[in-house]
């Protein structure tokens, strides 16, 4: 039941529930039900069975430090199947194998096949129907086996324990930092939100975990207890040192594990937050290493670091006046790209581009990044969880100060046109608070229209 064109393909994915742009949802079965994407693999023969696999999860860095496995694997020689999410631009993003995207003929052939076992669902109850995320996530495991990858780095979509990459049986199971995100799904603790998201972690299976908060690290470690799971922590089997700022060229730092120190990495990502999400990459990767198979050492992890990037993660995309395009939707991330921009950054005044999610943390992101802007101007990408602009700056008021007043400029084009006519050469842009608006932005340089 192929379909006769890409363009028809997407039609008839995006037919399915999408979560992603869902801001009210009930987050259990059957809503998200494992079993259901297990019964959808087997109708395309279980790919996620034979596949060798690394399942990264997290609230802040899991892109990022995933992004970074995949890259140190495929520096060695070895052919390594990416899949992450959301995309910026294309939805082909979501699906790589050595860095390249998966081609939309590749798509369309791929959705084909799992068309039939999809609308036999969708006659059935459309209710217990595979979801869009369910559905992709399948198609990127149909294409890593048929292109016999030698290595799966799967990034979970939400939490972890629901998602739909947890079908899979990793090498090592990786934890970035955990912090408040989705409360209205996954718990309104750091405990609760940890627990979710170490439903990732397998019996034996080892575990790598960015530095947490203790009451994350407990749910971390009562789940690695009872699964026998060991664990590797930053911070405790694995140190970072010597993190410096190479203004826009990224960092350095020097990393020891239990098995022995990288000196002097040169990381060309900036933030010195990425220094963990590197730590955690490289625990990750002497794990593998230690089951065998990988020639894994200091020399690979600097070679391979030559050439890394992360879009949308602090990333620079103009000059003069500077102009940086992030991703960070939560308090958290927030807090890392201000001390970015405060900390390894030179400019005279930053103007703010600032579009939200409705379901995020409105007031707690306004507290961290409000006060170091010149300018705000409040904007929204054209998705349905986006926050309306004019609702943004009322709430935003109380923390933007003397008196300013942030400027409502609803189409995101029209408001980094704004921004650049407020911003003198020395000054600094920030767009960011969404993975959709980051996109939007990204898509609108691609095309040179900015």
């Amino acid at each position: 039941m192929q379909f006769d064109s890409y363009e028809q393909a997407l039609e008839f994915l995006f037919q399915a529930v999408d979560y992603e742009k869902l801001t009210r949802y009930k987050y259990d079965i059957p809503g998200f039900d494992l079993e259901r994407v297990e019964r959808l693999l087997s109708q395309v023969g279980s790919p996620h069975r034979e596949l060798a696999a690394v399942h990264v999860a997290g609230t802040k860095g899991k892109g990022s430090t995933a992004t970074m496995i995949a890259h140190f694997l495929s520096a060695m020689g070895l052919k390594v199947g990416l899949f992450t999410s959301p995309h910026l631009v294309h939805l082909e993003e979501r699906i790589k194998v050595n860095g390249e995207m998966i081609g939309r003929d590749d798509v369309r052939r791929l959705l084909g096949r799992l068309r039939p076992h999809v609308e036999k669902k969708r006659r059935g109850n459309p209710l217990f129907a595979p979801t869009f995320f369910e559905i992709i996530t399948a198609l990127g495991l149909m294409y890593f086996r048929e292109t016999g990858v030698d290595w799966t780095v799967l990034e979970v979509g939400m939490g972890g324990r629901l998602d739909a990459t947890n079908v899979i049986l990793p090498r090592v199971s990786v934890i970035t930092a955990i912090g408040f995100d989705h409360m209205d799904k996954l718990g309104n603790t750091l405990g609760q939100i940890a627990g979710e998201k170490a439903g990732i972690i397998k019996e034996g299976v080892p575990v790598v975990s960015s530095p947490q908060h203790l009451e994350a690290l407990e749910s971390i470690e009562k789940k690695c207890s009872e699964r026998s799971a060991p664990l590797y922590l930053v911070g405790r089997d694995i140190e970072v040192v010597g993190v410096k700022a190479l203004a826009l060229d990224g960092i350095t730092c020097s990393v020891k594990t239990w098995k022995g120190t990288y000196t002097d990495l040169r990381l060309p990502l900036l933030g010195s937050h990425q220094a963990e999400n590197l730590a955690t990459a490289i625990g990750a990767m002497e794990v593998l290493a230690e089951g065998g198979g990988l020639s894994w050492n200091e020399t690979a992890a600097r070679e391979a670091l030559r050439g890394l990037k992360c879009p949308a993660r602090i990333e620079v995309i103009s000059e003069r006046p500077l102009v940086i395009l992030d991703a960070a939707h939560n308090v958290s991330s927030m807090r890392a790209l201000v001390d970015t921009l405060r900390n390894a950054m030179s400019f005279d005044r930053l103007v703010l581009v600032l579009g939200l999610s409705m379901d995020k943390d409105l007031e707690g992101i306004f507290k961290e990044v409000v006060p170091v802007a010149h300018r705000v101007i409040l904007t929204a990408a054209d998705t349905p969880r986006a926050a309306p602009p004019s609702l943004l700056a009322e709430r935003i008021s109380a923390y933007l100060g003397g008196g300013k007043k942030a400027l409502v400029v609803e189409d995101p084009r029209r408001a980094l046109e704004q921004a650049r006519k407020l911003a003198r050469p020395e000054d600094c842009i920030c767009i960011t608070g969404s993975f959709y608006l980051a996109g939007k932005i990204k898509e609108l340089f691609e095309s040179g229209v900015l």
